[in-house]
């Protein structure tokens, strides 16, 4: 009895020739073909291939939600307004997985109705199962024909997905079949099952993808060989580290532990290095020259392979995805003729006031990921001005900025495509692994990524090389990758989320105080406005004296007429009332519940209803 899977039409517009994914997502309407046409021959199969990368765009899915505001918070990024004394009134799911006390009745997309994220990725798995089945099938795939770099991407696919399940739900039921009568209800499998089959998944699709550059990989948008080895590598170090289990010898019956042997741990580490070992001899990626150069580059819809960037998500350019909506520098409307865009966007999400002042000055990550102002319009000049921060807690992230953007943004939808893989990434996961192992490479690959940093040669030693260390890892990875939601499974992995947390609040304290590693932090401030069209041409910008440690002299006496303003900045008061921007009611409010016993989702109590008594809700959640 044949199946039949159902294809949108955009996948007939956009992919029967082979081309890129850059604007495959055009999704209108959906027509029926029988399994052996549709997998046998390159052609049809590449139509299904185009519907599992549809759920990208999908309302409720990559698209808005989970991508983009499941990493929250951490001790690097938190949503704006989470962090005040308004405990007890948050409702909306986003609020209260990033506060850590989710529940299984909120709604907003959530719970309530069949478009929610967990029906959204075992959608794009049901789509994976039935392309795999269909190639095996009808289409002889093979390493270096047309029909093996298909099979590839639907296997590397469907782990993807299997890893965003268990990152956010845990023990999950585990289909790598299509559904049929005999498994339409399926209980949880043990993730670590999961893990061993999807690594295997991987390291098969490594020995059938293309190498980027290809036909089918003429983009970074489309899976690659490398992709499938540095997403094997993620899930290794991931499967090898600490995560909540339900534990019925545990007082709360939840611990957070290694499940795996010593063994299998050591091969984890191993799998994890040498799939990262492959990607960097083989040579296809580099560090990009510069670190602003990835996310200019990103805004600018540049998805030619070949440079920093390995895989991203396939959006649609300028009209399906939030990435700036969510995640970018915030800007109001600019209603001029060419404007960047004519609605505001960005500052959803912030950056931890201290972690500003961990960079190094001269480090020039600092100056794009984090940044103490926002982009207004001044209606009597009628330009668009960077707008100081009316205190230290006001740092936002800088990585993906409007004026960067190759087309103006009309709606919230801006369609750049979040980098799901970059080359940095590998180098430090490659550190890591190696330090594990006692290896010998690692630091090289590690400094390298620190060389880029502060603008030096990459394969020469530098003055701002360090050693080799686990602790030096974990914050060169805050440096890297803070903001693309990578931060927060890095410390579940590591059992330090709650620890790292609580740091992050100490940290905030020591800051207002003036003590610890923030007793040289100026706590005044001045700024001017200056015009400069290198940073931001037409608008007006900031100059701000008093940001970096050292910087303390009274510019208004040394330098009386050159325009400054003072501030108070790190002991600066709030406008609505007696406390300080660093009060103690925003220094102790990144979560309602301890993070390590909130590290997942609740299954939504509607998946429940519909299981047929094959689900239910461990960690005290209730159904």
């Amino acid at each position: 009895m044949k199946k039949y899977i159902i294809l949108p039409l955009f996948a007939l517009l956009a992919f029967g020739t082979f081309t890129s994914c850059s604007d495959i997502l055009t999704v209108s309407s959906a027509s029926n073909y029988s399994d052996d046409i549709v997998f046998g021959t390159p052609d049809q199969a590449n139509i299904g291939i185009a519907s599992i990368y549809e759920i990208f765009a999908e309302n409720n899915s990559y698209r808005n939600r989970m991508w983009l505001q499941m990493g929250t918070n951490t001790d690097l990024e938190y949503r704006s307004g989470w962090a005040d004394t308004k405990v007890g009134t948050y409702t909306k799911v986003d609020d209260l997985f990033s506060l850590y006390s989710a529940n299984t009745t909120v709604a907003e997309g959530y719970n309530d109705n069949d478009a929610n994220p967990w029906n959204r990725v075992y959608g794009g798995i049901e789509r994976s199962n039935l392309a795999i089945e269909g190639i095996r099938t009808f289409g002889n795939p093979a390493a270096g024909n047309d029909m093996g770099q298909l099979l590839g991407e639907a296997l590397t696919l469907r782990a993807f997905f299997f890893y965003d399940l268990i990152k956010w739900w845990g023990d999950v039921p585990a289909r790598f079949v299509p559904v049929n009568a005999d498994n339409i209800y399926v209980s949880k499998t043990n993730r670590d099952v999961i893990y061993d089959h999807i690594i295997a998944d991987l390291q098969e699709a490594s020995t059938l993808l293309s190498a980027p550059g290809g036909t089918f990989t003429a983009t970074t948008q489309r899976i690659s060989k490398d992709a499938a080895r540095g997403l094997l590598a993620r899930i290794c170090l991931s499967a090898a580290g600490y995560s909540m289990r339900p534990d019925s010898t545990a007082s709360d019956s939840i611990a957070i532990k290694i499940t795996v042997s010593d063994t299998r741990k050591a091969e984890l580490y191993t799998i994890a290095r040498n799939a990262c070992r492959d990607i960097i001899t083989d040579g296809h990626y580099k560090l990009d020259s510069t670190y602003k150069t990835i996310f200019y580059q990103q805004c600018q819809n540049n998805v030619t392979p070949g440079r920093e960037v390995i895989w991203q998500l396939p959006y649609k350019f300028g009209n399906r995805g939030r990435m700036l909506y969510n995640l970018g520098l915030p800007r109001e409307a600019d209603s001029r003729t060419g404007s960047h865009n004519t609605v505001a966007v960005g500052g959803q999400f912030k950056v931890m006031p201290s972690f500003f002042y961990d960079f190094d000055k001269n480090d020039t990550r600092r100056d794009i990921t984090v940044v103490p102002y926002k982009v207004v319009k001044n209606v009597t000049l009628n330009v668009m001005e960077q707008s100081l921060a009316s205190g230290v807690t006001g740092f936002n992230l800088g990585k993906w900025r409007s004026e960067w953007l190759s087309v103006p943004i009309t709606g919230t939808d801006d369609g750049v495509a979040p980098i799901v893989l970059r080359y940095a990434d590998v180098l430090l996961m490659f550190a890591e692994a190696d330090l594990f192992l006692n290896g010998t490479e690692g630091a090289d690959y590690f400094n390298q990524v620190r060389r880029r940093a502060f603008g030096q040669p990459l394969n020469t030693p530098s003055a701002y090389d360090l050693p080799l260390t686990l602790n030096n890892i974990k914050q060169e990875r805050a440096f890297e990758l803070c903001g693309e939601n990578i931060r927060k499974y890095d410390l579940i992995r590591w059992g330090e989320l709650k620890t790292k947390i609580d740091s992050a609040s100490s940290n905030l304290t020591a800051l207002r105080n003036g003590t610890g590693n923030y007793a040289t932090v100026p706590s005044i401030i001045y700024y001017k406005m200056a015009v400069d069209s290198t940073i931001a041409p037409g608008e007006r910008v900031l100059v701000i004296y008093g940001l970096n440690r050292g910087e303390t002299d009274v510019k208004t006496t040394t330098d009386p007429t050159g325009g400054w303003v003072k501030k108070d900045w790190t002991k600066g008061i709030s406008s609505t009332s007696s406390d300080f921007y660093l009060s103690d009611g925003f220094n102790t409010h990144m979560y309602l519940q301890n993070p390590d016993k909130r590290q997942l989702l609740p299954i939504m109590h509607q998946i429940i209803l519909g299981s047929n008594g094959k689900l239910s809700n461990d960690y005290g959640y209730g159904n």
